[in-house]
């Protein structure tokens, strides 16, 4: 359910609106939240349902260099400041061109199977901030299994990867804070084990239970990985079961982890 004080289907306070599919690619001013999977709305649960993305680090290029540096000097500084090496880990996305590569969308056949756009996706190189992040998003629809019911359903999934930077915190401790954050009616939250290192899970559910996202985030050794599937039934439809999503998310954390360690 929304929050109090939000209007029903409204993304919760510290959310914010779904923004554009695509981050920008302009400084590093925080945290930006992506509404991929856009089921926000029509499933009136009160949160966005996406990923948290760091945007990209290029205007954060090193000061001037006095007159007397070299130019080959002022641009070794520049590339330093904006490139440093990530923390050292068994995981790195530098072999990773497309971030769906690490995603099986098939199992969500079982609930819809007509793909609603192209796989979006995005990967990023290391910055100043992080050893590199990348996502993917993939939806499907199909029509309403109840009789002269007009409703589309959706399933979706979203996945994000971030590399830790040699001295930042892994992204996974602000997934879990931003995740875990809302309670109340519909929602849950719990421990993930099993899965590389520390983990949690994340549901969010509409009142007929025709509606829900169920996010898992893992983080090992020196990356972070987030999964969220959301599936929506119309009304009259049989209810989406948790364990179902749950044990998805849970297979795709792993299948990330293996896509993304070193060879």
């Amino acid at each position: 359910m929304p929050a109090p004080g939000a209007a029903p289907g409204q993304p919760i306070t510290g959310y914010g609106p779904p923004p554009p599919s695509y981050p920008p690619r302009t400084g590093r001013t925080g945290l930006i939240v992506v509404g991929v999977l856009g089921l926000a709305v029509v499933l009136g649960l009160g949160v966005v349902i996406g990923v948290v993305v760091g945007d990209t680090d290029s205007g954060s290029a090193a000061a001037p260099a006095p007159s007397s540096t070299s130019a080959s000097s002022s641009a070794a500084a520049a590339t330093m400041t904006s490139r440093r090496e990530p923390a050292p880990g068994i995981y790195s996305m530098s072999r990773i061109t497309n971030a769906c590569d690490l995603v099986d969308p098939a199992p969500l056949h079982r609930w819809s199977s007509t793909p609603r756009e192209a796989p979006v996706h995005q990967e990023f190189p290391p910055n100043n901030s992080d050893g590199g992040n990348l996502y993917c998003a993939i939806r499907y629809t199909s029509p309403s299994t109840v009789p002269d019911d007009a409703t589309v359903d959706e399933a979706g999934i979203g996945l994000q990867a971030q590399i830790t930077g040699a001295d930042a915190a892994p992204a996974y401790d602000r997934w879990k804070q931003t995740d875990t954050a809302a309670t109340g009616s519909g929602r849950a939250s719990g421990e993930v084990t099993g899965i590389g290192g520390p983990g949690y899970w994340h549901t969010a559910t509409t009142d007929t239970g025709n509606g829900m996202t169920y996010v898992v985030g893992v983080q090992d050794s020196n990356v972070s990985v987030r999964v969220e599937v959301a599936v929506l039934r119309a009304k009259g439809e049989a209810p989406v079961n948790r364990d179902e999503l749950a044990a998805i998310a849970e297979n795709q954390a792993r299948r990330a982890l293996d896509g993304l360690k070193k060879s």
